[in-house]
C-alpha cells in the first residue's frame, strides 16, 4: 500500500471522528423536551429549563388560598342581638339556642370602685354571720350543694362602712330551715361595721355575694 493510500485513509477517519464529536456536541442528550404553545411559553404538563424534575410536583402543597366557604367546620352564625332585663346580649353562639336570662335582681354595676381589699373584708365579715347561723341546721335539710347568694348593699360616712339593706336567698335547703336560715343571716347582716380607710363617703354601693353554705 502506497503511502498516499495512507494518507487518505487516516483523512478519512480522522474527519469521521470530527464530525461525530461535532454531533455528540450538539445533541440534546437527556434534556427535557419542552413543547411550546403558539404563545412560545412551554405547554402544560412538560418541563421548563434544564431541570430534572416536573416544574410543578404533585406532591408539592398549593400556596392558593381555599374559596370562601370551603372549610369543613361549620362557620358561624350571624351574632343574635336582644335585650334582656334592660341589658343588650349579643350572642355569638353559633347553632340554635335559647335566649340567655338574666338574674333580675342582679344589682347594676357601680359606678364607683372601691379597693377590693375592702370589700372583701365586708364580704367576710357577711360570711362569719353566716357560719354563725347555720351552725345548729340540721345536717338532713342541706341538698348536693347549699349555697348564700344575693347581694348586700352599704354606705360609707365619716370613713365606715354600714349596711344599708340586704337581698340573700338561701338555696338547696329544705323545708322552712331555708327561709329561718336567711332571715337570720340578713338580720345579723345589717349590723356588719368595716373602717373604710381613706375612702370618701359613698350612699350607696352593691356588693355580690356566693358562699357554700357551711
Amino acid at each position: 500500500m502506497s503511502n498516499r493510500t495512507i494518507y487518505a485513509i487516516i483523512a478519512v477517519v480522522a474527519l469521521a471522528a470530527i464530525g461525530g464529536f461535532y454531533l455528540m456536541l450538539r445533541g440534546d442528550g437527556d434534556a427535557p423536551s419542552v413543547t411550546a404553545t403558539k404563545d412560545g411559553k412551554p405547554a402544560g404538563g412538560g418541563f421548563t429549563g434544564s431541570g430534572h424534575g416536573p416544574a410543578t410536583s404533585p406532591n408539592q402543597p398549593s400556596l392558593t388560598a381555599p374559596a370562601a366557604g370551603s372549610d369543613s367546620r361549620e362557620l358561624p352564625d350571624k351574632v343574635k342581638e336582644y335585650a334582656a332585663n334592660g341589658a343588650i346580649i349579643r350572642d355569638h353562639r353559633t347553632g340554635s339556642h335559647a335566649p340567655i336570662e338574666l338574674d333580675p335582681n342582679a344589682a347594676p354595676p357601680n359606678e364607683r370602685k372601691l379597693q377590693p381589699t375592702l370589700t372583701k373584708a365586708i364580704a367576710d365579715k357577711v360570711r362569719d354571720v353566716m357560719h354563725e347561723c347555720v351552725a345548729n341546721l340540721p345536717a338532713n335539710v342541706k341538698g348536693e350543694r347549699p349555697r348564700l347568694e344575693g347581694t348586700i348593699n352599704i354606705a360609707i360616712k365619716d370613713k365606715v362602712v354600714s349596711v344599708n339593706k340586704t337581698a340573700l336567698a338561701v338555696k338547696d335547703v329544705t323545708g322552712d330551715a331555708a327561709e329561718a336560715t336567711r332571715t337570720c343571716i340578713e338580720q345579723k347582716s345589717m349590723a356588719v361595721t368595716q373602717a373604710a380607710g381613706d375612702e370618701k363617703d359613698l350612699a350607696s354601693y352593691d356588693i355580690n355575694l356566693s358562699f357554700v353554705l357551711i
